[in-house]
């Protein structure tokens, strides 16, 4: 008895019913078939039940489990902000799908693989690297910040448009790029100047770099600033990449004195770095059949540089934003599909590229 107890109700009367030991109830045929009918169906509907119950929570599990933007914790962090998390997963998604091979990245420069600061001082920019040099005289340094301090209030003016700002960016890379011509500082004279400026890459950017050159990975660095000091930045801090392409600001020198004499090729400033520059180029060669780019910038401007390819599908825009937060958040959240707020590491982008790869 003892042991029937501990059955269910339903099972218990099954047993009595046709325990060739026990004493049955007096009761008729007919009524016995229908309450061990009756009593099947509730343990088969019991069992049923919790079958489906643990499947449905299992699929629930697993549905949970492949959102890819729940499985990057880095994107929790206070200072990232993502407007629209289904569009973000759903790029994720197709990236992943993807796979390397279909996969590149188009990034800016200064401040979004340079440091905004270190140490607690403001970092330089490319060309501010030059214009703060020893090599420079104090006179063109003091027309240089008189350039700067005019045209960054415009660049930065988040009421006017792109369209507003265009001549006047134009007119200030002009007038900077003749006055570096100006300080004829020599081609020996590049190590030295990144060497001792205070300005350094972002924490993570290495591991950036190699990772994507190992994978095969196409990465095309558009900047406005000088080219041959981002060059040399990058080579002293992380070494040379075969899959990295470089288009700026590239200083020529004279083959006698190796001064600067100029600068080759189309002036880029901050409004017409795209790819459709790069048209009929050996790294056009190198993105085809690879319409998804992670794109990083930390401008309004740079949103464009994934701009001129038509087989471009998938673009993920990350942004970082570095100052002004309150007054630039909401134009940020409009152009880039992910915000960074005052983050000098590469967390995001590894995170991301991690997921990818």
């Amino acid at each position: 008895m003892n042991s029937l107890s501990k059955l269910p109700s339903s099972l218990r009367q099954l047993v009595i019913l046709f325990s060739p030991n026990s004493t049955k109830p007096n009761i008729n045929t007919k009524y016995q078939k229908i309450l061990v009918t009756v009593s099947i169906s509730a343990i088969g509907l019991s069992i049923a039940f919790s079958y489906f119950y643990t499947r449905f929570k299992s699929f629930r599990k697993k549905r949970t489990i492949t959102k890819i933007i729940e499985t990057i914790p880095e994107l929790k962090s206070k200072n990232v902000k993502i407007s629209d998390p289904d569009y973000v997963e759903m790029m994720l998604q197709n990236f992943v799908n993807s796979g390397k091979e279909r996969l590149q990245v188009v990034s800016d420069f200064d401040r979004t693989i340079s440091l905004c600061s270190y140490n607690g001082q403001p970092c330089l920019t490319s060309n501010a690297v030059i214009e703060m040099s020893p090599f420079v005289s104090s006179d063109l340094r003091t027309k240089f910040k008189e350039l700067r301090e005019y045209y960054l209030s415009i660049e930065h003016n988040v009421h006017m448009s792109k369209a507003e700002k265009l001549p006047y960016m134009i007119e200030w890379w002009t007038k900077s790029l003749d006055l570096v011509v100006k300080t004829q500082i020599e081609s020996a004279n590049l190590k030295d100047i990144v060497r001792n400026s205070t300005t350094h890459l972002k924490n993570g950017c290495k591991w950036f770099f190699h990772t994507l050159e190992r994978h095969e990975v196409p990465l095309l660095i558009f900047s406005a600033g000088i080219g041959n000091i981002i060059e040399e930045w990058i080579v002293q801090e992380c070494g040379s990449y075969k899959n990295m392409t470089i288009v700026s600001n590239f200083m020529t020198f004279d083959e006698t004195t190796k001064k600067i004499n100029g600068f080759s090729g189309s002036l880029i400033h901050i409004f017409n770095k795209n790819e459709g520059v790069l048209l009929d180029t050996k790294h056009e060669a190198s993105i085809l059949n690879r319409p998804n780019v992670i794109l990083l910038g930390d401008s309004l401007g740079d949103t464009d540089m994934a701009n001129g390819f038509p087989s471009l599908n998938h673009v993920l825009k990350i942004g970082f934003l570095n100052d002004k937060v309150e007054e630039q958040l909401p134009k940020y959240m409009e152009a880039f599909d992910i915000v960074i707020i005052k983050d000098d590491t590469f967390i995001i982008p590894n995170a991301i590229l991690r997921s990818i790869i």
